[in-house]
């Protein structure tokens, strides 16, 4: 009995300890896919979600607008600043805006990660932001 007893409140501890399922993607992410397109933290591109509103940084403008849960994960409303781009940031921002005008819905990665999805696949993947 004495050595189940170690056994026994570690297996009753261990729901107390896991962690609850995100039931909403807020908080800040940093992306590293939009689409087909890799991006590296230098590109920039953030989304902060709360509370139904999203907003941050497409690499080159500012965005803004809001999301619904319900069902799956649509956006609403989006709109950037018009702030000329060229180069790699005209491309990502391009890539990122499309892929976030394709969204249905989300979960979270094995890994932590943010995927939000088109039918089921990741049209964009991000990371929690280091703060």
């Amino acid at each position: 009995m004495r050595r189940l007893l170690p056994l026994i409140v570690a297996l009753l501890a261990t729901p107390a300890m896991a962690q609850a399922p995100r039931l909403s993607p807020d908080g800040e992410w940093l992306a590293t896919l939009a689409g087909p397109l890799a991006l590296a933290p230098e590109d920039g591109v953030v989304l902060s979600f709360t509370k139904g509103r999203v907003a941050g940084s497409a690499g080159c403008n500012r965005f803004f607008g809001g999301y619904s849960l319900m069902p799956g994960l649509t956006f609403d409303g989006i709109g950037t600043t018009r702030m000329a781009c060229t180069g790699r940031r005209a491309e990502v921002e391009a890539a990122f805006l499309a892929a976030l005008a394709q969204v249905n819905d989300w979960r979270l990665g094995e890994d932590g990660s943010l995927e939000l999805l088109l039918d089921g696949d990741a049209v964009l993947r991000a990371v929690l932001a280091a703060r």
